[in-house]
């Protein structure tokens, strides 16, 4: 399809953004480029990662959909994810398309995938 030009943004449903916003900043060793008490919003690899209170129609944690985001080396991806306090979810496998990949949960049951090809 040629509408779709490439991902713009993660959108991760958290029970309170103030609490997960330092986490993400401990993650992602930078500060969010728009912040208020009810979003914030950092730049990742081209991409916009928002935080957004969960809610009754759409709660924390793993709901279906998973982001993959590509990484250059994905066992020392892993290891800076776990020392932030992710634990694996999958894998990490190498799959029929001869790429390694793994999901992590984070700790508000929001999932990550990564892939290294």
């Amino acid at each position: 399809m040629d509408s779709i030009l490439g991902v713009e943004e993660v959108l991760f449903f958290v029970n309170n953004v103030q609490d997960a916003k330092q986490w993400f900043i401990e993650l992602l060793g930078e500060n969010p480029y728009f912040d208020d008490e009810r979003y914030c919003a950092f730049y990742l690899a081209n991409a916009t990662v928002g935080l957004h209170p969960s809610d009754e129609k759409i709660s924390s944690g793993v709901a279906g959909q998973v982001t993959y985001w590509r990484v250059s080396d994905i066992k020392k991806t892993i290891a800076h994810f776990e020392s932030k306090g992710c634990r694996l979810f999958r894998g990490p496998t190498f799959g029929i398309d001869k790429a390694w990949i793994c999901q992590l949960m984070d700790p508000f049951d929001n999932v990550w995938g990564l892939v290294e090809k």
